[in-house]
């Protein structure tokens, strides 16, 4: 590297200087006798040059330890627009220290928690790995598959030892995911002695950023209010693990209220907090301050649920992260480790309040300061220029459609239930009565393969014509049939982000995209999975060990992120990566 090589001449350069000062003076033997001290200071200058850790020792061909900073549902454009009240400490020190990607985004539809970290961690899109969404529609079984239940995996690390074989919380794997990810690749590369460990409250990101070779998966058991992992990454939890888990960290942050940090005049741009176009936590708490232990009890499981909707589960999350970056000396040896860690908070309040609220403002400014603590920590800990730092999200979120509706912005929220019925309906009155449509799960809609052979009805052409009623719906711009896409007539102006999204054997019959500033009706005041801008556009950057401070303008993508960790790790890329090395981080 340039850096290296620079550093490594003006070392020789010293070097020859020294030594020709040195024999010039040895050259006169009075100064022998009376200069021992200086001609010992000298070697040993000389002794620790010649040393070959010294080049090293300021900057390390590779990162002692890769940090992966995941924020789920985290908007490009909050970053500029809340910068003013973030701290000195961390995005700010992120991004103005760092490499900063302006035109980043994810390149398929179905942006969600799962399909974005698969991605994220795979360098693929999820035609490849597989995981096209969260959940999916299971056929064989008839039932709404999760993207990493695993009903052969055991839960381990159970705060209540009795009841841990009947908790499922750990039911968790990487069984379903296609292809390998960079933490697989670094514990080959580096013969099982490498630590890879991904933390998050959820467990979909924990698993599917993690990977199948075990290193460590941890996340949060909302029944019991532990962390906790599975039987396919251990047989026990680390002591440390079990020290935490004693704490009780999870009931003193239930104790709390959450309350803004800033006086409220300062959250610009936000609606009033007392309004009427919020869902809020369990359609009733929706304005400040919020009693967590009000809520707990208000809700229907009454158990830890709640510290994972709010702030505090992402403070919960660094208090983890930093434990297992100290109790298993990550960093510390000659092989460099790996940490994921994703806060999943942000996207959970988006989702009950909106991204212009005072809720999701609040929540990134607390988000800030636990970002500032894992930084300040890692460095501490392993040093700068020996930690490289990834900063990224999975989707954007799209505007409240109250709230677009009362800035006379276009916008709905699209009845799935009642465009299901009629197009039945409508297939019934065609074909016959029956069951024509199986499912509909994340903008898929299955339909029923048995009822189409027992009519004899082509599977295409149903397809279509299930699509060409649907497109006529309020709210769908496109319904595209999975044949087209299989043989690859798309034509849309998405075809490439619809072909990395489809996987014959998940995604389903007719994929729908719905118009501009439209979401499912969910009881949601947001959501992600379409192919606009607001969900699409990214934050990514990178800082830390050699990189440079600058901005790139050129089109980047998540998936390049895995190749180019590889590329730094001088390693084989996952074996499915479709991603490209971010070169520009080397210049």
């Amino acid at each position: 590297m340039l850096v290296n090589f620079m550093l490594k001449g003006k070392i020789t350069l010293l070097k020859t200087g020294i030594y020709f000062t040195f024999v010039l003076m040895c050259r006169k033997s009075h100064f022998l006798m009376k200069h021992r001290t200086i001609l010992y200071l000298l070697a040993l200058l000389v002794s620790l040059i010649n040393s070959p850790n010294a080049a090293a020792q300021a900057h390390p061909d590779k990162p002692a330890l890769v940090v992966g900073i995941v924020v789920d549902g985290l908007r490009n454009d909050w970053i500029e627009r809340y910068w003013n009240l973030f701290g000195e400490g961390g995005i700010k020190k992120i991004v103005r220290q760092g490499t900063g990607y302006t035109d980043a985004s994810v390149p398929f539809l179905l942006a969600d928690i799962g399909s974005s970290h698969a991605s994220i961690s795979t360098g693929t899109p999820p035609a490849l790995h597989g995981i096209v969404a969260e959940t999916w529609y299971n056929r064989l079984r008839k039932e709404e598959t999760w993207c990493t239940r695993d009903y052969l995996a055991k839960t381990i690390g159970s705060s209540d030892a009795s009841r841990t074989p009947a908790n499922g919380n750990g039911r968790h794997s990487a069984r379903q995911l296609l292809a390998s990810t960079i933490g697989d690749r670094i514990i080959l590369a580096s013969d099982y002695k490498s630590k890879v460990i991904s933390i998050s409250i959820r467990p979909e990101a924990a698993v599917l950023l993690c990977g199948h070779i075990p290193g460590s998966a941890y996340w949060f058991d909302n029944t019991f209010g532990s962390w906790i992992t599975s039987s396919e990454y251990a047989n026990s939890i680390p002591s440390w693990v079990a020290g935490f888990n004693l704490r009780n960290s999870s009931e003193h942050y239930l104790s709390r209220e959450w309350d803004l940090l800033l006086a409220g005049n300062l959250y610009t741009g936000c609606p009033p907090d007392d309004n009427d176009l919020e869902t809020g936590y369990y359609n009733q708490f929706k304005t400040f301050p919020y009693k967590l232990a009000r809520i707990r009890k208000e809700s229907l499981s009454q158990d830890f649920e709640v510290l994972s909707l709010v702030p505090y589960g992402n403070t919960l999350t660094t208090d983890f992260a930093i434990t297992a970056i100290h109790e298993e000396s990550l960093g510390k040896d000659a092989y460099p480790d790996l940490l994921w860690v994703s806060y999943t908070a942000i996207d959970e309040v988006t989702r009950r309040f909106g991204p212009d609220s005072r809720e999701v403002a609040d929540a990134l400014l607390r988000l800030d300061m636990d970002i500032q603590r894992l930084i300040y920590q890692v460095e501490e800990s392993v040093g700068k220029e020996k930690a490289l730092f990834i900063l990224t999200s999975t989707h954007g979120a799209a505007m409240d459609p109250d709230y677009s509706a009362a800035l006379n912005l276009p916008g709905g929220f699209f009845r799935y239930r009642n465009a299901m019925a009629l197009l039945n309906s409508y297939l019934s009155a065609v074909h016959g009565d029956g069951k024509w449509v199986e499912s509909y799960l994340n903008l898929q809609l299955y339909l029923n393969e048995t009822l189409i052979e027992q009519k004899k009805i082509s599977f295409s052409a149903i397809q279509d014509e299930a699509a060409r009623f649907l497109t006529h719906f309020e709210g769908i711009a496109r319904a595209i049939p999975a044949d087209r896409l299989l043989s690859g007539e798309i034509t849309s102006p998405w075809d490439g982000m619809v072909q990395n999204s489809f996987n014959p054997d998940r995604t389903g019959d007719l994929l729908l995209i719905l118009q501009p500033g439209w979401i499912e009706e969910k009881n949601s005041d947001s959501d992600s999975r379409s192919p606009y801008p607001y969900d699409t556009k990214i934050p990514l950057y990178w800082y830390g060990w050699t990189i440079p401070k600058q901005t790139i303008s050129r089109p980047v993508t998540l998936l390049d992120i895995a190749p180019t960790i590889a590329h730094i790790m001088t390693i084989t890329p996952p074996d499915a990566a479709t991603g490209r090395n971010l070169s520009d981080l080397f210049k």
